[in-house]
């Protein structure tokens, strides 16, 4: 009874919103989501305070159009402008939400002056948010590194962010799952991250053709759990193109409905590549692009966010190595065609005798 309260309490309440914030490359490259926009406040939790500025809101009916929905801050999301950006130019035009003001607490990071040591702080909180759910579900914890207890998947975990837990039931609603606490007065990782594609390229998947990244919970309706597809050949400009992705490191959540409790609260999310799939596009002066898309599956959305990436060499290799495995099978006759296809010459034989 009281676990129906809260779900009805929550779906009458919900106004918030869930976006990928970055991408993390096995290659130790970091970048921002293609909805990211500086200047969106990360300390507060309200549309009102414009925290929800740069989310991306992806309906099918708005797909054909903008495959990667649109923001409320800035519109229709643009990965060429994005992936400019990052990769060295156009940095100026890239959609900032300057306007926007937090409204509550800050912790450490916003006192970091300098990009260099924000993005220091940045890569430490990602090793520590990823580092630590390698071995099993952890307990979520705040920008310190305190956290709880682990919890069962799907049981009373997850207690208000506080206790591990699952991804469904009560520790869904609750937000448990491994999730990292993290208040800040506004995002800046556009700027700080500028040109850094010049040298250093896209983030790539891992060698199995696994993609990282990090999705940010406003609040309630910004939960998981999430859905993933992943465009390999048109840059994020043809909806046609994307195709279905499996998620295998998911956001808590209840049911299919993107709801929790947890709030300005980040989670690793992991999305498998298609088999055979290889980043052929060509977008924002980057090639081989892949655009990976996400999303939840909250009824006021849905909700959720994009990334750039391209492929290991060794993941790249391994799609061609399977698309030409799959080749050789279609175009290989059966065992049953090729029993056919010996009896027949053996009688075609036998009546030549």
């Amino acid at each position: 009874m009281r676990y129906a309260l809260v779900y009805s309490a929550l779906v009458a309440g919900a106004s918030a919103h869930g976006l990928i914030t970055s991408i993390e490359g096995a290659n130790g490259v970091s970048m921002p989501g293609l909805s990211v926009a500086d200047g969106t406040p990360r300390d507060c939790s309200s549309n009102r305070c414009g925290s929800q500025a740069d989310t991306s809101i992806i309906r099918n009916r708005d797909m054909k159009a903008s495959p990667l929905g649109r923001t409320q801050g800035n519109g229709p999301v643009d990965p060429a402008t994005m992936i400019k950006a990052f990769m060295g130019g156009g940095a100026n035009s890239v959609p900032t939400n300057t306007a926007a003001k937090g409204v509550g607490q800050e912790d450490d990071l916003s006192g970091l002056k300098g990009a260099a040591q924000r993005r220091e702080e940045h890569r430490r909180q990602i090793d520590q948010l990823f580092g630590g759910l390698l071995g099993g579900a952890g307990g979520a914890k705040d920008a310190n590194g305190a956290g709880g207890a682990a919890g069962g998947r799907g049981g009373l975990g997850g207690l208000l962010g506080g206790v591990g837990g699952g991804a469904g039931g009560i520790g869904g609603l609750l937000g448990g799952g491994g999730g990292t606490k993290n208040n800040f007065a506004k995002e800046t990782m556009v700027a700080d991250t500028a040109g850094q594609g010049a040298t250093k390229g896209l983030p790539t998947s891992s060698d199995n053709g696994e993609v990282s990244m990090v999705f940010r919970q406003i609040n309630q309706d910004g939960a998981g759990p999430l859905t993933a597809a992943i465009d390999g050949t048109s840059g994020g400009s043809d909806a046609s193109a994307f195709k279905n992705a499996k998620v295998t490191q998911d956001v808590p959540g209840l049911g299919i409905q993107g709801l929790s409790l947890a709030t300005n609260t980040e989670f690793p999310v992991k999305v498998q590549m298609p088999q055979g799939m290889t980043c052929e596009g060509k977008v924002g002066g980057a090639d081989n692009v892949c655009i990976v898309r996400v999303r939840n599956g909250a009824a006021a959305g849905p909700f959720g966010g994009s990334a750039a990436f391209t492929q290991s060499p060794a993941a790249r290799k391994r799609a061609i190595a399977y698309r030409l495995r799959k080749r050789f099978e279609i175009s290989r006759p059966s065992e049953a065609e090729e029993i056919a296809a010996a009896d027949a010459a053996e009688q075609e034989e036998d009546e030549d005798e």
